[in-house]
């Protein structure tokens, strides 16, 4: 029998291939304006390509989730990767704008097939007090994969055609997934301090009331923690406002500030790299190193962090001076990645084995149905509407206030969570 790869392996090809599908995302952000006068299409249909793309992943979520519960893990993973990748090539192939819209939907069901597996694996690799850093490594793939896209998008976009864009990144993602298939899953839950969970679906009993994998049971244990229910209602505040922008800020520096598309794409992509992956990784050492003195450090930091982002947020869109918006901006993503890594962790430490992976598959629902599936659209209709993009951007920006007030008043909440874990 095949043994599972090692922590360090399963870490860096999972980390590789988050890094692919976050080129993919955004690939269409980056060559967005190239896009439009290709087709003939307008703000409102440009919105669509990111939301086209949301809704099958945020459906196909707690599907993928509920199944990995009881499966190999890597096989769907790696089944998702190659249907995305397949898709990705396929894209710069469409014809028309109504057949890219078709292939958004099934890069959308592929990559959701992956990213709610993933945490899983890595929560059976590594114990609770490593998960912070760990998955701020994961996750710090988000800002890289995201400035990649922006970069290529743009940039090849505007040299070699928007075509080229997907064609050369639809290969790579092909050979990690033919990877990923060969591996097997891990034990579940070995790093829990605890036997692992059976292999069978059962009906919790009173003298287990946290470990259930039976459907019914495993929908009420996640509503039966409401810190869980703080961090998918934050995080999908806070992913209605980064998809929006992420979606527009490329055009927006185009149009409103004048900028060349390839220059600003890739001065984008540059600051969404660097200040992601500072924040990413100081996210998770910040959060792991206070939550020894305070368990709710998760919910502190990444709370005050959004909440202080406003400012630079303000500078960063309503400025028109490039010495002053390009700093502002870098400060203001530093800060909103500062919560990647310390809220998926401290999901993960929330959930029992046996339910973790249908936990984030319903948080990955929730985040994109509620949240970016529907920003990029409300926000070309927006700019449709006022004929312009910096009212849409400005508000889409300043809601990331809110998402870090719910994560404050949730604290109270995360710390009966996390005793009441300890206790079982």
């Amino acid at each position: 029998m095949r043994k599972p790869p090692s922590a360090r392996t399963a870490l860096g090809v999972l980390t590789g291939v988050n890094l692919l599908n976050y080129v993919d995302r955004y690939i269409p952000a980056g060559a967005l304006p190239l896009i439009l006068v290709a087709f003939g299409a307008s703000d409102a249909q440009g919105g669509l390509l990111q939301s086209m793309f949301m809704f099958p992943y945020a459906i196909v979520a707690p599907l993928a989730g509920a199944l990995g519960d009881r499966s190999r893990r890597f096989a769907i993973a790696g089944a998702g990767v190659l249907i995305w990748s397949a898709a990705t090539f396929g894209s710069g192939l469409a014809p028309t704008f109504g057949i890219l819209l078709a292939a958004r939907i099934v890069i959308g069901v592929g990559e959701a097939s992956y990213t709610v597996v993933t945490p899983s694996l890595l929560g059976d690799y590594y114990p609770p007090d490593r998960r912070g850093r760990v998955l701020s490594i994961f996750y710090a793939a988000l800002p890289v994969g995201s400035a990649i896209g922006f970069a290529v998008g743009g940039a090849v976009g505007t040299h070699l055609g928007w075509r080229w864009a997907f064609y050369l990144a639809g290969i790579p993602g092909v050979a990690l997934a033919l990877l990923m298939l060969t591996f097997s899953d891990p034990p579940r839950g070995t790093q829990e301090n605890q036997a692992p969970a059976p292999p069978a679906p059962v009906v919790p009993s009173a003298s287990s009331p946290t470990r259930t994998t039976a459907p019914a049971a495993g929908w009420r244990a996640l509503a039966r923690r409401p810190s869980y229910v703080f961090n998918v209602a934050a995080q999908t505040i806070y992913t209605f406002a980064m998809g929006g922008l992420a979606a527009w800020m490329p055009t927006y520096f185009s149009r409103v500030r004048g900028l060349p598309l390839a220059s600003a794409s890739i001065t984008f992509g540059a600051i969404v790299c660097l200040a992601g992956f500072a924040g990413t990784l100081l996210g998770g050492q910040l959060s792991d190193a206070l939550a020894r003195r305070d368990n709710t450090a998760p919910f502190l930091l990444s709370g005050l962090a959004l909440v202080a982002s406003a400012p630079f947020t303000l500078l960063a869109i309503l400025s028109p001076s490039p010495a002053i918006f390009w700093p502002a901006m870098f400060v203001t993503l530093a800060l909103l990645f500062f919560n990647t890594g310390p809220l998926n962790a401290v999901m993960a430490n929330v959930l029992p084995p046996d339910i973790r992976a249908r936990g984030f598959g319903i948080s990955t629902m929730s985040i994109h149905l509620g949240g970016d599936a529907l920003s990029p659209v409300i926000i070309g209709f927006a700019s449709t509407i006022l004929g312009g993009l910096r009212l849409p951007v400005l508000a889409a920006g300043l809601l990331l206030v809110l998402a870090g007030v719910v994560l404050l008043a949730g604290r109270a909440a995360l710390a009966r969570d996390l005793e009441a874990g300890a206790a079982t």
